[in-house]
């Protein structure tokens, strides 16, 4: 895969390589050597554990004709492809399905990744589930998000008269879970079972990712085929010098190993946009931990006379379509104005496998030039529980009065914060290397997405800073490690969103819409014990005309 880059880049590059080649990366890394990245037997332990995605490309191909034969079968029986899933489970398929996009004749995939009832509600109008296949995701098999998704969308295909609705089901999960366990009482088409040694943000070439590209209609042996060749110029053979994913791990380890650059912004074209998605969740969640992180911008608007601070650096990943010529040209003003700008290019959409491969990589280099695991989250499980205890009180009756009020603020800031001037007091929370993250638990339909997305730039504009944007819950399994993680660097505003139509959980005391925004009380309260600087408001209907009177205050 070819790279380009500016002089500044070509210097911070050799930089992280002479750091790599002192560690001796190739070597250790393809042996599976724990201490390239810990020293102490509780995480060498556990490291070792969770290297099995690193040739995954030929265990799948192994399994491949089975994978192709079934999704001939679910291209015979249904319209529409439904996956249910979290982070690693559900942002490979989203980039197959954005990348490639509707294949004639294949079922029309949908990736539903949570559990704001505007959101699951839309993706229910679409289908007929009578006609739709529903993949269950999830390598724990234990995730509340497809879990809650599962009993609303079983109900469904009961009520549409299937005799056996498992028969529209099919289960991705890992040996021994209670996914396989259900998949099996409830009779489900069927169940592929992954290898437990691969992670969710790894998974994107093991059956969590080709599963779904295969039903969609790709041709995931090709895919797999090409990033195979391409591993041959990532492995331990393959120089230093000329290792694309070596370079781009020593760009994002050497970038951040003083905390000078550690803003990894992406620039994507629109047709490889989702991409930057899967890259944010790999980047946040391995490397934003022990007080550090590298903090990935996605999707960010190339704004006209934008001057960046100088806590940046750039990875263009190039397509060649015609929306690409606008970001090159943005990148090249860039690289010539002295920010550091490294270009991947792709020459076609099936060099993707490689794609998610090379990152997979430079991922693990990075974490090795910061000394930090890349491959646990520590800090994942603290808006989990939260949540739950949140849930618990839902359960018995108890609506707890913070999970809709209008403005909460994290203890230390609390006294500073007003509704009337919240603008300018998120504005006054800000430091010297700090970003800020705009966090919605809403549906983004198109009026809603550009109004946020305003409110983004608007942001942007006013403090020249990274302004993060993910929706909850779906970032929780993404940027939310980096955000408890790292070295309390950022500033964090939630949204949290009355629905305009909420949805019983069938089997549970609590809708969907209760538990979105107990999701977001729960992170608020993470982040709080966490002694992050957080602020939480509570959008009431109609949400398109809050979020422009929030636009206003800021």
């Amino acid at each position: 895969m070819k790279t380009q880059s500016n002089p500044l880049a070509q210097g911070i590059i050799r930089e992280g390589e002479i750091k790599l080649e002192m560690l001796e990366f190739n070597t250790k890394f393809w042996a599976k050597n724990p201490t390239l990245w810990k020293q102490d037997k509780e995480h060498m332990d556990f490291i070792v554990k969770f290297l099995g995605w690193q040739k995954v490309y030929d265990w799948t191909l192994e399994r491949i004709e089975s994978v192709q034969s079934f999704a001939q079968e679910a291209k015979a029986n249904f319209k529409h492809c439904v996956v249910m899933g979290m982070g690693g489970s559900s942002l490979a398929p989203e980039v197959f399905r954005t990348v490639f996009g509707k294949q004639a004749g294949f079922p029309e995939l949908i990736v539903l990744d949570t559990t704001q009832p505007d959101w699951v509600g839309a993706a229910r109008a679409r289908i007929n589930p009578a006609e739709t296949l529903f993949i269950f995701a999830s390598k724990s098999g234990g995730t509340v998000e497809p879990s809650s998704q599962f009993a609303y969308f079983y109900d469904e295909v009961k009520k549409s008269g299937i005799k056996n609705p498992g028969d529209n089901f099919i289960a991705i999960t890992d040996p021994g879970t209670g996914l396989e366990k259900l998949a099996k009482e409830k009779h489900f088409r069927k169940t592929f079972l992954n290898p437990a040694d691969i992670g969710g943000r790894f998974s994107a070439l093991s059956m969590f990712g080709i599963v779904p590209a295969a039903i969609m209609g790709v041709d995931v042996k090709k895919l797999l085929t090409i990033a195979k060749e391409q591993a041959a110029t990532f492995g331990p053979d393959a120089p230093v010098k000329e290792n694309a994913a070596v370079e781009l791990g020593a760009f994002m380890g050497a970038c951040t190993m003083n905390e000078s650059r550690d803003k990894l912004t992406l620039l994507t074209p629109a047709d490889f946009a989702t991409f930057g998605l899967w890259a944010e969740q790999l980047v946040a969640e391995s490397t934003g931990k022990e007080g550090k992180g590298i903090v990935p911008v996605a999707g960010e608007t190339l704004l006209a006379n934008f001057t960046y601070r100088d806590d940046r650096f750039f990875v263009h990943l190039s397509t060649g379509s015609d929306d690409d010529k606008r970001v090159t040209a943005r990148a090249k003003e860039l690289a010539e104005n002295g920010a550091p700008v490294l270009t991947i290019f792709m020459e076609d959409k099936y060099q993707l496998g490689a794609m998610f491969l090379l990152w997979e990589i430079a991922t693990a280099a990075a974490g090795a030039i910061l000394a930090i695991d890349p491959f646990d989250q520590p800090n994942v499980q603290a808006a989990k529980t939260m949540t739950k205890n949140i849930l618990t009180q839902l359960s018995s009756g108890d609506v707890p009065a913070d999970v809709t009020a209008p403005l909460l603020a994290s203890a230390d800031i609390a006294e500073q914060i007003k509704l009337d001037t919240l603008g300018q007091d998120v504005y006054s929370l800000l430091e010297s290397n700090d970003y800020i993250a705009l966090l919605p638990y809403v549906y983004p339909d198109a009026a809603v997405e550009k109004a946020l997305l305003t409110l983004r730039d608007k942001i942007m504009n006013k403090t020249k800073r990274a302004v993060l944007f993910g929706y909850g819950p779906r970032y929780l399994h993404s940027t939310g490690q980096l955000h408890k993680g790292d070295g309390n660097n950022g500033v964090f505003l939630i949204l949290s969103a009355q629905p305009q139509a909420d949805i019983k959980i069938p089997g549970q005391k609590y809708t969907f819409g209760q538990l979105c925004n107990a999701q977001a009380l729960g992170d608020f309260q993470a982040l709080q014990e966490k002694g992050r600087r957080v602020v939480k408001v509570h959008l009431t209907q109609p949400i398109l005309e809050s979020i422009q009177n929030l636009t206003d205050l800021f």
